[in-house]
């Protein structure tokens, strides 16, 4: 009788931790169907597409060709705005080109962030071919402050390059936040 109970015990303790395996991330967007453009900010200056190539989870990503302008980026809509119990911001980019790249991200807790030192900014440099980005949440300061980002209402964030003289293609996938 006592084998019986524990062997029920071990398999409702295993299938609890299987649960828990999905908690471990959130897909914030991993551009699989073109559903997901629905869900992006579209701005001149900007082309979207999904590809083939440089997929990391999945077997699209999100071809991004960013013209010469102000600000050319990706703005998506988040549907999930509490980040907060999650450690990390996790991205892919795919920089085809010889030389390095750089972008900035933006992320903001809330809606009228128009000031710089109101939001989270940072530069990214890519290496030519892939780029795993990871932004740990504990860094999520404001500008030029040391005032953290309120987790638990991150309104959005946006990728893109600050007056690019040229046009340049990259492919983004698989964003998401992990708790490990």
């Amino acid at each position: 009788m006592f084998k019986k109970i524990f062997i029920a015990f071990l398999c409702v303790f295993a299938l609890a931790g299987c649960g828990k395996i999905k908690d471990k991330e959130l897909v914030l967007f991993d551009f699989e169907s073109g559903s997901v453009f629905d869900e992006i900010h579209w701005k001149c200056h900007t082309l979207f597409s999904l590809s083939d190539e440089h997929a990391v989870q999945g077997k699209k990503s999100l071809k991004l060709e960013l013209y010469p302008s102000s600000y050319p980026g990706l703005f998506p809509a988040l549907k999930y705005h509490d980040w907060h119990g999650y450690k990390a911001f996790c991205f892919e980019v795919y920089n085809p080109l010889p030389e390095s790249v750089s972008l900035v991200l933006r992320i903001d807790d809330k809606k009228d962030a128009f000031e710089y030192n109101d939001r989270y900014n940072k530069s990214l440099m890519l290496s030519p071919g892939a780029n795993q980005i990871k932004i740990s949440l504990d860094s999520l300061k404001k500008s030029e402050t040391t005032r953290p980002l309120d987790l638990k209402n991150i309104y959005r964030f946006l990728i893109f390059m600050s007056h690019p003289e040229k046009t340049y293609v990259l492919y983004l996938d698989y964003f998401r936040l992990v708790r490990i």
